[in-house]
């Protein structure tokens, strides 16, 4: 995905791809961030979802992306570009639960450091990389070829790890023999801290 950002081009496709002028780079910028919101809205599913759906998240915001670079209709490039920003979002949480519990314990710290790095550098990477590569193809065929290389990489990375594409989320739901025990353990608890509060007037 860090080959696939077109957010730099927005104003250059604004202008020679559809016609418009700041009122459009800004729907340009707004798309993706509401397909994101609909995607956090109806994310529940992902608890139960894992490398196949990641996969396919990537694979949605590359064709999208692909597509949105090759229309010249601005209530579908639209469309896309909400798409692409749900399998992003969609893609994102999935990689960050599917990292966070693969990673033991006692490297989760340094693991989610680095994944913060690479999550603030990597946007910043990729529209460089679209920006230069649109200096010499032009706009709308760099963000063609970003969204081509992007669903390639993601069907030569799938194929190769054969474990990625079986993770799983191993999430274990709360019995009721846990809650029983927890709340006995509050009530104890609970008991044991009156036993210990003297009785106003009984210390002297």
């Amino acid at each position: 995905m860090v080959f696939t950002m077109p957010q730099a081009l927005y104003p250059v496709l604004a202008d020679q791809q559809f016609g418009g002028g700041p009122g459009v780079v800004g729907l340009l910028y707004a798309a993706p961030a509401l397909g994101a919101l609909i995607g956090a809205a109806t994310s529940g599913w992902t608890g139960r979802a894992g490398g196949h759906a990641l996969i396919g998240a990537v694979l949605l915001w590359g064709l999208s992306l692909t597509r949105f670079g090759a229309t010249s209709y601005l209530p579908l490039a639209l469309v896309l570009l909400a798409l692409a920003g749900l399998g992003d979002l969609i893609s994102e949480t999935l990689r960050s639960a599917l990292l966070q519990h693969g990673t033991p314990d006692e490297l989760r710290g340094r693991v989610s450091g680095l994944w913060m790095v690479q999550a603030t550098v990597s946007p910043a990477l990729g529209n460089a990389a679209v920006g230069l590569l649109a200096e010499l193809t032009g706009a709308r065929a760099a963000v063609v070829v970003g969204g081509l290389f992007c669903v390639a990489a993601t069907l030569v990375v799938a194929a190769a790890f054969p474990a990625l594409r079986h993770a799983r989320l191993a999430l274990s739901p709360v019995s009721p023999e846990s809650l029983e025990w927890s709340e006995s353990s509050d009530e104890a608890d609970a008991g044991h801290g009156d036993a210990e509060t003297p009785a106003k007037g009984s210390a002297r």
